[in-house]
Order: C-alpha cells, then sequence, then structure tokens
C-alpha cells in the first residue's frame, strides 16, 4: 500500500490537543458574514440573482434566462441549487438574493472541505487544516467566496477533483465515485473547458509511476460512467426544446473563457494574470514556493507531484484562455493552498515572524481605519473624512446598528486575544494571517454594509423607473443598456427591457450616458452618487 507519509515520521498527537472546533468556528466566522443582508452587487451578481428568480417563476428549466434572453456562461446547477433554497426560504419572508446567496455559502463549506481532505490525504493528519487556513487567508477568495455566482461551485467541483487523484493511490473505487460526482459539478454547474482541465490533469497522472497503474484507470473509467451520462441529461434537453438555445451555447459559450466550438478564443491580453496573482494568491503563494523548496528533494513523491502538476496545469490553462476574468483564478488557489501547507513546519522562524508581523501590523491598521471612518460618518469626527464618506454614498442615512456593532466589537477583542496564543511560528504566522482576514471581513460587513449597500444597489434606480412606468403599458428598447442595471430593472421592479428584434417595436427607448439631441425624456435616474451611469427613458421619433 502505498503511503506518502511512514507513520514514524508524522507529527504525534497529544490527546487531548486536537481542537478541530476551532478551525470550523474560524471557517464560520469567514463565511457567514456578507451572506444576507444585501441588494446584488456588481460582479454578475445581480444577473445571477434574475436568473434564479426567473427559474422561481417557472422558466424552463434547461434554459438560464432573464430579460427574455438566454444566459449561457455556465451551465445551469447552481441556479437551480440555490432556486430549490430560495424558494421555501422566499415563503417565510427572506429576499431571493439573500436565500439564494446562502447557497454560496453551502458551495464554499464543500470546497473549504474537499480542501481540507486533500490535505490530510497528501500529507496527514493537521495538514488539511493548514490548507483549509491558508486558503481562506488568500485575498483573492474575500469577495468571491461570498458572492452570488457559480464560480463557487466550481471551486469546490475543482476542491474534490484533487482529493479524489490523491485517494486514488488508496482507495481507487471510492476515488472514482467521488471524482465522477466533482466532474459531474463541473459538467452542470460550469462549462467544458473545466472539465477539459480536470480530465487533462488526470490523466496526464499516467505519465508518472504511482498512478501509472490498472486501478487508477478503474477510478477514471468509474468517474466518466458517473459523469458523462448524468451530464448529458441537460444539453440534450436544451437541444430537444430550445434549439437555437442550444446552438448559441455551443458555438459561443460551451467553452467558458475560450468561448464556444464557432467562437474559439485564447491567450487574453498580456500580463492580466502576474498582474492579479500577487495580491489574489498571498499568502498561498510565497508559502507555497517555500514548500517546494523545503521539500524539493520529494518533489518526485505524490504529496508534492499532484499540487505542482495540477498547479501548473491550472496556470497554463488561465494564461491560454481568451476571456480570462478575475473568478477563473480562483482554481489556481487550490494547488497553492495545498502546496502551501507541505512546508509551513518548515518555515523559517524569521520569514514566520514576518509574515505574523505583517499580517498583525496590516489587519490592525486597517480595522481600526474601519472603526475610525464608522464613527466618522456617524459622529461627524473627523470632519474631513465624515464629509468625503457621506459624499462617496450620498443615498446611506446614518444609523445605529447595535447588532453589527456588537459583532464587530466582539471579533475585534477575541482577535486581539488569538494573537497572543503560542503556537508553532509557521502554523502561527498562517492561523492568525486567517483570522486576520475574517477581522477585517466580518467588521467591514457588520459596520459598513448599509453604507456599501446605499452605494452598489441598483434597487432605487429601479423602483423610480417603475413608478415613471404605472401608467404606461409600452415595451421599452433596452439594447444598449449593460446585463446588470438591464437584470436590475427585471429582478427589482419587474419591468423587462426588449431585446433583440423585438426592442425594434418599441416606442419607448432606455439610453445610458446620455439621450439624443431632441428628445422626448420621460424619465431620468441614475445610482446616488453615480455621475458616469445616467439612464434616460426617451419616445422613439
Amino acid at each position: 500500500m502505498l503511503t506518502y507519509i511512514p507513520s514514524i515520521e508524522r507529527e504525534p498527537l497529544a490527546a487531548g490537543t486536537e481542537k478541530p472546533w476551532l478551525l470550523l468556528l474560524l471557517c464560520l466566522v469567514w463565511l457567514l458574514p456578507g451572506l444576507i443582508g444585501h441588494d446584488p452587487w456588481k460582479p454578475d451578481e445581480v444577473e445571477t440573482a434574475a436568473v434564479i428568480q426567473q427559474f422561481m417563476h417557472g422558466a424552463y428549466w434547461s434554459v438560464p434566462q432573464f430579460a427574455g434572453q438566454p444566459y449561457l456562461e455556465h451551465a445551469p446547477l447552481y441556479y437551480w441549487s440555490a432556486a430549490l433554497l430560495a424558494w421555501p426560504l422566499q415563503k417565510l419572508g427572506m429576499a431571493v438574493h439573500d436565500a439564494a446567496r446562502l447557497t454560496t455559502g453551502i458551495w464554499m463549506a464543500l470546497g473549504l472541505w474537499g480542501v481540507g481532505m486533500a490535505g490530510r490525504e497528501l500529507y496527514g493528519r493537521r495538514f488539511g487544516r493548514v490548507a483549509v487556513i491558508t486558503l481562506i487567508g488568500c485575498i483573492g477568495l474575500i469577495i468571491w467566496g461570498h458572492h452570488l455566482s457559480p464560480q463557487v461551485l466550481v471551486l469546490a467541483g475543482f476542491s474534490w477533483h484533487i482529493y479524489a487523484l490523491a485517494y486514488a493511490l488508496r482507495q481507487p473505487l471510492s476515488a472514482g465515485f467521488v471524482l465522477g460526482v466533482a466532474w459531474l459539478l463541473l459538467l452542470l454547474g460550469g462549462n467544458w473547458a473545466e472539465f477539459i482541465l480536470a480530465f487533462a490533469s488526470a490523466l496526464l497522472l499516467f505519465l508518472f509511476k504511482p498512478w501509472r497503474n490498472t486501478s487508477y484507470g478503474v477510478s477514471l473509467l468509474s468517474a466518466l460512467v458517473i459523469a458523462v451520462p448524468l451530464s448529458a441529461i441537460w444539453p440534450i434537453d436544451l437541444y430537444q426544446h430550445a434549439r437555437p438555445v442550444f446552438d448559441l451555447w455551443i458555438n459561443q459559450y460551451a467553452l467558458g473563457p475560450f468561448g464556444g466550438l464557432a467562437d474559439f478564443k485564447a491567450f487574453h491580453a498580456f500580463g492580466f494574470f502576474s498582474s492579479i496573482v500577487l495580491w489574489f494568491a498571498w499568502p498561498a503563494l510565497p508559502l507555497a514556493i517555500w514548500g517546494l523548496w523545503a521539500n524539493r528533494r520529494q518533489l518526485i513523491q505524490p504529496k508534492m507531484l499532484l499540487p505542482s502538476v495540477l498547479l501548473l496545469l491550472h496556470v497554463l490553462w488561465f494564461v491560454m484562455a481568451g476571456d480570462a476574468r478575475e473568478s477563473h483564478a480562483l482554481i489556481v488557489l487550490l494547488p497553492l493552498s495545498i502546496l502551501a501547507a507541505s512546508g509551513v513546519d518548515d518555515l523559517r522562524r524569521g520569514a514566520a515572524q514576518a509574515l505574523n508581523w505583517f499580517g498583525m501590523m496590516t489587519f490592525g491598521l486597517f480595522t481600526g481605519l474601519l472603526w475610525l471612518g464608522w464613527l466618522a460618518v456617524h459622529i461627524g469626527v473627523p470632519t474631513g473624512m465624515a464629509r468625503t464618506l457621506r459624499e462617496a454614498s450620498p443615498a446611506y442615512i446614518a444609523q445605529w446598528d447595535y447588532l453589527g456593532l456588537v459583532f464587530a466589537l466582539c471579533l475585534t477583542i477575541i482577535w486581539c486575544f488569538v494573537i497572543a496564543r503560542k503556537r508553532p511560528p509557521g502554523r502561527l504566522a498562517v492561523t492568525n494571517w486567517a483570522c486576520g482576514v475574517a477581522l477585517v471581513w466580518g467588521v467591514l460587513i457588520s459596520l459598513w454594509q448599509p453604507w456599501l449597500d446605499a452605494q452598489k444597489s441598483y434597487r432605487a434606480v429601479s423602483y423610480s423607473l417603475r413608478d415613471a412606468m404605472q401608467e404606461r403599458k409600452d415595451c421599452i428598447d433596452g439594447r444598449n443598456i449593460p446585463s446588470a442595471p438591464l437584470a436590475s430593472f427585471e429582478y427589482f421592479a419587474g419591468i423587462t427591457l426588449k431585446q433583440g428584434a423585438k426592442a425594434e417595436l418599441c416606442s419607448l427607448r432606455m439610453t445610458i450616458g446620455g439621450e439624443p439631441l431632441g428628445s422626448t425624456v420621460l424619465w431620468r435616474g441614475n445610482r446616488a452618487g453615480e455621475h458616469k451611469e445616467s439612464f434616460a427613458l426617451i419616445t422613439v421619433q
């Protein structure tokens, strides 16, 4: 039986010293703030909420859509799961976007679980938690880990994909089942390009001795038998019941950031990945580099080989994508976090202390600024800061949210106790960093969520349009309107702006950024404090 770490080399576990509930508590403190209590924000949240609402209103199950147009950037599994969760919660009075965003929390929790299992499988007990702590400490995951977006489902799929590839060395059949479910998530919730990446990485492992055997082939065959037939149900139904939508999907969207079969895109603008990776993957990136160096004599062993190969393939996939976005870099964080776990205990004391102090100073200073800014908005001192912050979100009405205030205060006090705990230097630095991220995110959401919501939400402008259209039943030409306000008008106000050929028959037109000279303007609107994105409703001449 192949093992990664001989039992005599593993860290002995003292009875009663493990406290897994602390890890669970940290994950909950990081995960829960921001899931409810605010309107859909950019990017993509409002479009996702509109698609989910359409499913709840009876839209055909295989056609994600809003504003009368298909929305095919992702396969529909995330929308289905969100609609199933939101339907009963809406009956209890919860807003659709809040109820649906809880789905993000569920998928994110599954993703963290998968990363922890992969770290444990590769390096042994106590290392899975290090991989999880490193992942939630990544700066790039803060927003996307709480976002109403199908990309978090893709993250969960890849986390279990990595675990299954490691687990296949011990339990091929069980690993094949896990791998099949992971691939099914990618096919039904992501796109073909992501599945091809996962499948290619699994095939590539045949080149290396630990996986070059019949048992591993059985794992892959089992996974294909599970994933491919079940995932085919959606495109087959789409083909049979909505052939034009299927053609649009297969030709332009099936390959995700690579486009489609008829519109293949490759190699986005040079330098995008390098411009975001340093902050997006911090601190997993430097810790992973150190892990590779510290274990440089064991690079051909499965514990280092698997995450290294996956990291190279994930980076190559991202660099080759024709329409790469920040959210696509999430999958790069997974092998980085696992590699980081391999070397955290060997981190030099000076480097660990530097990371620890940098984290404490950075998050302590930023938390202090959040408190100072909040006091300025609500008390008016310092006056200059108060004026600037009020002008940045003029729609916000200062009010004291005592529940959020108490939560933020408790987080701040607990953080002060946490950073004083004694742990091995490497784990101390990583844990304190993750706690700092949870602190800043929790304080930001607890104190500033209403202020941010007033600045980012399209709710007020959508209601204003609805009031202006109360006595009119005319259709509105919305061909020049971006997807976010287009989805917002439908989601908040129930007003669907027409697209395509149908829009040519409308007697009203929505413009953005100014209207033609001499136009008859029936309504104007914009988000408070937003001057670049102003809307006007005009009559068609």
